[in-house]
C-alpha cells in the first residue's frame, strides 16, 4: 500500500473556537496535486485518528479492481428489447405473435452467418452481415419443407427492418442497414380461381351442411375467414338482401377475439338469390338445433358449432380444403374462393375500384397488383374487341 503524508493542525474560527483538521496527499490528477481534507476536530488526537481512517480508506478504494466497460448491445439484445417493449403498442396480437416466430429464427441460431448477425454490436451492424445472414437462412430446413423458403426469409427480414427502424428513431444506429440489403427474390404466384365446373362440384360436395352456405357467401363476398366467422344474423338485411361487415375473428396462442376487419371500415355487401337462399337454409337448420339444445344455445353468429359457440379458424380452413379434395379440385385453399369471387368481377367488367371495395383492400393498387392476370376467356375478349376497332378503320 502507497505511504500517504499527512498532517494535522489546528485553527480558530470565526467565534474564537479551538478546533483541529487534517489533511493528506492523494493521487495526481492530470498532473496535478490532490490533497483531501476535513476539519471540525475539537482534539488533536481525534484529528489524528480520522486521518488514519481517511487515508486508509482511500488506499483501499485504489486497489479495488477496476468494473469492465458495459457489454455492447447486440442485435439479439436489441431485437428482443423491441419485441417485449415497443412491438406490442404498435400491432395486434396476432402480428406480435408473428413477428416472435419469425425473430426466432435469428434469436435461436447458435452457429453460422446467422448467429454471427445475432452477436453482432447492434451500432457496429453492417448491411453485409445481415445479406449472409438472410441467404444462409435459406439453406436452413422448414417445417413442412426441405428448406425455408425465399417468402418466409423476406419475413425475417421485415421484421429485423421494423426493428432497425424504432433503434434508428431512438439514435442507436446511424442508418437502417437493410435499406442497402439484396432481399432473396420470390417467385409470383397467380391467384388461382375456381371454374364454374369446379364451383358447382364443390358446393354439390357440400349440400346438406354448414360449408355449402359458408362457401356460398365466401364466393358471393370474397370475405376473408374471420370475417366470415365473426357474422351474426343481426348483420344480414332480409329485406335489402345486404350483408354488413364490420368485425373479424382473429385465432392467437391466447385465444380467439373479435377485431375491426383489416382496413378497419365496415363494408355492406348486395347479395344475389343463391346466396339469400343459402342463408335461409342455414337458419333453419340452427332454429332446430336451438329447440333441440334450449337456453344453452349461445349466441347468434351465423357460423357457429352445434351449440351456437365459435368455429375455431383453422379448423374451419382445414374442412372445407377436405371439401376440395374430395370434389377433385387441387391446389387450392380457403383464400381461393376469394380470389374466385375476385377475378370473376373484374373478368366481367366490374370497376375496379368496385372490387377493391368490396375485397377491404385499403388501396386499388393492391387488388391490382394481385388480380392482375387475366382469365382464359379474356384474351379472346381483347382480340374481339380490338377486331372491332381495326375493322372499322379498314372499311
Amino acid at each position: 500500500m502507497k505511504n500517504r503524508a499527512g498532517s494535522v493542525s489546528k485553527y480558530i474560527t470565526r467565534t474564537g473556537l479551538r478546533l483541529w483538521r487534517f489533511r493528506f496527499d492523494g493521487d495526481q490528477v492530470e498532473g496535478k496535486r490532490l490533497q483531501l481534507s476535513k476539519a471540525g476536530y475539537s482534539t488533536r488526537g481525534a484529528a489524528m485518528d480520522a486521518m488514519n481512517g481517511a487515508i486508509k480508506e482511500y488506499a483501499q478504494s485504489k486497489e479495488l479492481p477496476i468494473a469492465p466497460p458495459a457489454a455492447k448491445e447486440t442485435v439479439a439484445d436489441w431485437l428482443r428489447m423491441w419485441l417485449r417493449d415497443y412491438a406490442p403498442h404498435r400491432c395486434g396480437p396476432k402480428t406480435l405473435e408473428r413477428y416472435w416466430q419469425l425473430a426466432k429464427y435469428v434469436l435461436n441460431a447458435a452457429e453460422g452467418e446467422v448467429a454471427v448477425l445475432a452477436g453482432t454490436a447492434l451500432a457496429e451492424l453492417r448491411h453485409t452481415t445481415i445479406e449472409s445472414a438472410l441467404y444462409a437462412l435459406l439453406r436452413q430446413p422448414g417445417k413442412r419443407r426441405e428448406h425455408l423458403s425465399p417468402k418466409s426469409v423476406r419475413g425475417v427480414a421485415g421484421v429485423l427492418s421494423v426493428a432497425f427502424n424504432e433503434a434508428f428513431r431512438l439514435d442507436k444506429i446511424q442508418v437502417n442497414p437493410l435499406l442497402r440489403v439484396k432481399l432473396p427474390k420470390v417467385d409470383r404466384v397467380e391467384a388461382r380461381a375456381l371454374t364454374p365446373e369446379e364451383m358447382e362440384r364443390l358446393r354439390a360436395m357440400c349440400r346438406g351442411d354448414w360449408t355449402l352456405t359458408f362457401i356460398d357467401i365466401a364466393l358471393a363476398t370474397g370475405a376473408r375467414r374471420g370475417e366470415l366467422l365473426a357474422l351474426e344474423w343481426a348483420d344480414i338485411d332480409w329485406l335489402g338482401a345486404t350483408l354488413s361487415i364490420s368485425k373479424s375473428i382473429e385465432q392467437t396462442a391466447a385465444g380467439l377475439r373479435v377485431k375491426r376487419p383489416k382496413n378497419g371500415h365496415m363494408r355492406k355487401f348486395r347479395l344475389g338469390q343463391t346466396a339469400i337462399a343459402s342463408l335461409r337454409f342455414l337458419q333453419e337448420h340452427q332454429q332446430e338445433n336451438r329447440r333441440l339444445i334450449g337456453t344453452d344455445y349461445r349466441c347468434e353468429l351465423v357460423f357457429s358449432k352445434p351449440d351456437g359457440s365459435r368455429l375455431l379458424p383453422d379448423l374451419v380452413s382445414q374442412t372445407i380444403v377436405r371439401r376440395f379434395r374430395k370434389a377433385g379440385i387441387k391446389d387450392a385453399s380457403l383464400h381461393t374462393l376469394r380470389h374466385t369471387h375476385a377475378s370473376n368481377l373484374l373478368s366481367k367488367g366490374v370497376p375496379l375500384s368496385a372490387v377493391s371495395a368490396r375485397l377491404g383492400h385499403a388501396d386499388t393498387n393492391i387488388t391490382a397488383r394481385i388480380y392482375s392476370h387475366a382469365l382464359p376467356d379474356d384474351d379472346a375478349r381483347a382480340a374481339d374487341a380490338w377486331e372491332t376497332v381495326i375493322g372499322r378503320q379498314i372499311q
